[in-house]
């Protein structure tokens, strides 16, 4: 037929009558036209899940990257949250620190002087918390200034106590008191006692009452074998009557360690240790220095 076209459709096993389809030019065009816009719009289609595609592997990434960065945002959450109880900490800690300063400067008694040096280091009257960590930081550094300060006068608190007759000698029953007695060698004049008796027996051990230096270990006419010892800050104790010498002329001394044996040497009448001190060069009772008991 003239202007149309037939396609015939055989079945392969020739069961069925062929068929035969016929359309005109214009439904060929139709069909062609349908073709063409099927394949455009297929075409699209594959080219829209290209641009997908890329776009999702191209996003993916990214969208890894976001989840990364929530968790270490996260992360940084908590880490600000301990930053802020270690800061809360480390404030209640100054404040400790603080006050504890305050009742070491009350108990070592600074001199004015003294008290303004220390709070040129750090004011002992800011008790009010820090608002950062630096400020925190170099709060510490001046209590650290603080208590360096602390440190050196302790240290010569301490060395100044240990130079300070603390002490008895020996042990045993005051004879003979500081002061006005009865001359025991008549009985019937008074003179005076420049030092404290203490009964004990020969070759008891004598301890020196304090740190310091001998000055003087020898022989001494009325007071038999003498030992003095210098302490520093115008203090200076004599132990007579010894019977042994331990120490000699410029050895240092400790606190507590023996220097002597008790006995009767020099102007006694029987087995004790005579005990002076001297303050500024005035004899002074040695009694003032320490706590003196019955027991003893």
């Amino acid at each position: 037929m003239k202007n149309k076209y037939s396609i015939i459709i055989i079945p392969p096993d020739h069961s069925k009558s062929p068929r035969q389809l016929q359309f005109s030019v214009k439904g060929k065009k139709a069909i062609v036209v349908g073709a063409i816009g099927i394949c455009i719009f297929a075409g699209g289609l594959f080219a829209s899940d290209l641009y997908q595609a890329k776009y999702i592997n191209e996003y993916k990434n990214k969208f890894a990257y976001v989840d990364q960065l929530e968790l270490e945002l996260k992360g940084k959450d908590l880490e600000i949250a301990r930053l802020n109880e270690q800061s809360a900490e480390i404030n209640n800690n100054l404040l400790a620190i603080a006050s504890l300063e305050k009742k070491i400067s009350n108990v070592l008694k600074f001199s004015d002087k003294e008290s303004d040096e220390v709070s040129r280091g750090a004011s002992l009257q800011s008790l009010t918390p820090t608002k950062t960590l630096d400020a925190a930081a170099s709060k510490l550094d001046s209590h650290m200034e603080v208590m360096q300060t602390y440190y050196d006068e302790t240290l010569k608190f301490e060395d100044k106590v240990n130079h300070t007759p603390s002490i008895m000698p020996v042990n045993g029953p005051i004879s003979s008191p500081f002061g006005y007695r009865k001359n025991p060698f008549n009985n019937w004049t008074s003179e005076f006692h420049n030092g404290i008796d203490i009964a004990c027996s020969n070759g008891t051990p004598v301890e020196a009452t304090a740190d310091g230096t001998v000055t003087f270990s020898g022989w001494d006419g009325y007071w038999g074998y003498k030992v003095s010892i210098d302490h520093g800050s115008g203090i200076t104790t004599f132990y007579a009557h010894n019977s042994k010498l331990v120490v000699k002329s410029g050895d240092t001394v400790t606190k507590g360690e023996v220097i002597s044996y008790s006995g009767s040497t020099g102007r006694s009448t029987g087995s004790h240790l005579h005990y002076g001190a001297y303050v500024n060069g005035n004899i002074v009772d040695p009694l003032i220095f320490t706590t003196y008991t019955e027991e003893q």
